[in-house]
């Protein structure tokens, strides 16, 4: 069993039916992975989300594996961001905190704004490319 955390923008592609993102995570479901989200994706995809569709998304959030940003994740995150900051790259606040909580959880980042994730221990898997 694999555990994967989709990015905002996995989900997004997924809310528009883009491929090869559906068959990805259709797949992985068929296949009894594991699919999470932390809270960030969440807010991130609710801010854009009209009205009219949040019934739906409601039901599907909640087949997803939820993951708290913790106490030691939110240290991890910080520690990404300066050690980052101190080699001149910036990583936001918000995706330090998703990296932080998918090394928490041991899932891999499912993503295809990969240069968002420079981790070097984390696995990121990006369904518009090859996979």
């Amino acid at each position: 069993m694999t555990y994967y955390l989709l990015d905002t923008d996995t989900l997004i592609d997924f809310s528009k039916g883009r491929e090869p993102v559906v068959s990805c995570i259709n797949q992985w479901i068929k296949n009894g992975d594991v699919l999470g989200v932390c809270p960030i994706n969440i807010t991130e995809f609710y801010a854009g989300l009209p009205h009219t569709a949040r019934k739906d998304w409601d039901e599907f959030f909640e087949t997803l594996m939820y993951w708290e940003v913790s106490q030691s994740a939110a240290r991890m995150a910080g520690i990404f961001r300066n050690e980052f900051q101190k080699q001149g790259k910036t990583i936001t606040t918000t995706d330090a905190l998703v990296a932080a909580v998918a090394q928490e959880q041991n899932a891999a980042v499912v993503t295809s704004n990969i240069s968002d994730y420079p981790m070097p221990k984390l696995q990121i898997l990006s369904p518009r490319e090859n996979m």
